[in-house]
């Protein structure tokens, strides 16, 4: 939906960096965009003359594209329309050759909103971290993930005080953390990119186009396992690497190159399956999905009773990897030299690139490991259902950038950590919980998850914001200090 109204205005002529665009264009991008989804929807009637002996028969009929066909169009129409403008517009070709047709010299090339993009990018850097100077529980509390920590503590604390009987039960709170297994994969690698000052839409599009990957060598081709899953690496990384090349490669915007990718993405994955459900597959490829007590017994190993037996039925291997690559990404973004660089792209790309960073190449990794995230992810989901559906990771992207923002991110860039990206993703998956919990009979409405998630995102961005970038607690602080100075002189 609104995904579509966006693609409808950048195609309808405005600029994605501002300072242009009309209603009329909008109209006509509107109308373009429902006149092709109505054509490669509904097809166009042909006629065909078939021969039967000597008597020829004409037959009327449909002509339509494959299913996922419409999304892949849209995404290559909104890719192109942006590209008119860097490309055409600004470096007025269509003037250039009608002023080398008449003879006369060709006008000036022109460029604009480079400033507009870098004013947004440096406001990353505004902010004011306090962790440095503040000790005790108030270093803490002065961290830009503390919010997302502290609200996981307490939703899981309301979890335990509402149903005990169920939060306590060790099954069912390692059933919630597989559900966030899946979310926790996708944010991990959305950080990096959030951090280096992009955005990235179609993680879970590249999700579902990884997943249906795998579920056509096996279904289908009936693939080996291994051959499976190296396929459905290639094409998400495949689809990460046209995000990069846009994005970098042709200066375009990451807002706009990602959200052409996740109509192309959705559009193949829905074609690779025809857009039909798959499943029924070697029980091999399922043991990605797995807990480790189902893998070891298929290997015919057996662990005997006790508390590692325990540990072993309900820890899966979906959430060790998750774990696994939490830990190396975490690593790498707070203490390694190219987490260093992430921030300082996203803080102030053109100081970046003045110190000497190849924030090209930054920008790069982090959208190819964005990608690889979300490939994981669509690889596991696939192996933890035992099928797949055109739909899987529907929304996931808009889920994944909350948790990012709630932990803490900036959503201008230069500031981001895993654990606090981890943290926001758990507070959506507890959420869900909650209110699926039937405490006394009551159950809350579906419709109301989507309102309390973003409600606490609509906080975390005002906390960025007003909190941090204006630096309210150091300045009460510094009030309190100064009031306390002054009492202590007049007692004096």
């Amino acid at each position: 939906g609104e995904r579509i109204v966006i693609a409808a205005v950048i195609i309808g002529g405005a600029s994605i960096l501002g300072g242009r665009g009309r209603v009329a264009g909008s109209c006509l991008g509107a109308l373009l965009v429902v006149l092709l989804d109505k054509v490669l929807r509904e097809g166009w009637p042909i006629t065909r003359t078939i021969k039967i002996g000597d008597e020829e028969i004409t037959v009327n009929a449909v002509f339509s594209l494959p299913v996922g066909a419409v999304p892949v169009f849209l995404g290559l129409l909104l890719v192109v329309a942006v590209l008119i403008e860097p490309y055409l517009i600004r470096r007025q070709v269509a003037g250039r050759l009608w002023a080398w047709l008449r003879g006369r010299p060709p006008p000036p090339a022109y460029e604009i909103g480079g400033i507009a993009i870098e004013g947004v990018q440096t406001k990353g850097a505004m902010a004011t971290d306090m962790a440095l100077s503040a000790t005790g529980f108030g270093k803490f509390l002065a961290r830009r993930d503390a919010l997302a920590i502290i609200l996981t503590v307490l939703l899981w604390l309301t979890g335990l005080a509402l149903r005990p009987d169920y939060w306590w039960n060790l099954s069912n709170s390692f059933a919630i953390l597989l559900n966030y297994t899946e979310l926790a994969l996708i944010t991990i690698g959305l950080t990096y990119v959030i951090a280096a000052g992009d955005i990235d839409l179609s993680v879970g599009a590249v999700l579902a186009l990884a997943g249906s990957t795998a579920a056509y060598f096996l279904k289908v081709l009936g693939a080996d396992p291994v051959t499976a899953v190296a396929m459905g690496l290639l094409a998400g990384m495949c689809a990460g690497l046209v995000n990069a090349i846009v994005t970098v490669g042709f200066k375009l915007p990451a807002f706009i190159a990602t959200l052409g990718m996740f109509y192309i993405a959705r559009g193949l994955a829905a074609w690779f399956v025809a857009g039909q459900q798959l499943t029924g597959w070697p029980e091999g490829y399922n043991l990605l999905g797995r807990k480790v007590n189902d893998i070891l017994l298929h290997y015919r190993i057996s662990l005997p009773d006790g508390l590692l037996r325990s540990i072993a039925e309900v820890v899966s291997i979906q959430t060790i990897w998750m774990l696994f690559v939490a830990v190396i990404a975490g690593v790498v973004l707070a203490y390694m030299p190219f987490g260093q660089k992430v921030y300082a792209t996203g803080g102030n790309i053109r100081a970046a690139a003045y110190a000497g960073i190849n924030t090209n190449r930054v920008r790069f990794l982090a959208l190819m490991l964005a990608a690889l995230c979300a490939t994981m992810a669509g690889i596991i989901n696939v192996a933890y259902f035992r099928s797949f559906n055109p739909v899987a990771g529907q929304f996931r992207e808009l889920d994944a950038i909350a948790s990012v923002i709630i932990g803490g991110g900036s959503i201008f860039g230069g500031y981001g950590t895993v654990i606090g990206a981890l943290a926001g993703a758990a507070v959506i998956t507890l959420i869900r919980a909650l209110l699926q919990l039937n405490v006394q009979g009551f159950t809350m409405p579906q419709h109301w998850i989507n309102v309390f998630i973003g409600g606490i995102l609509i906080v975390a961005v005002l906390i960025d914001i007003w909190v941090r970038q204006a630096n309210i607690f150091g300045r009460l602080r510094a009030r309190l200090a100064r009031r306390t100075r002054t009492a202590e002189t007049t007692h004096a």
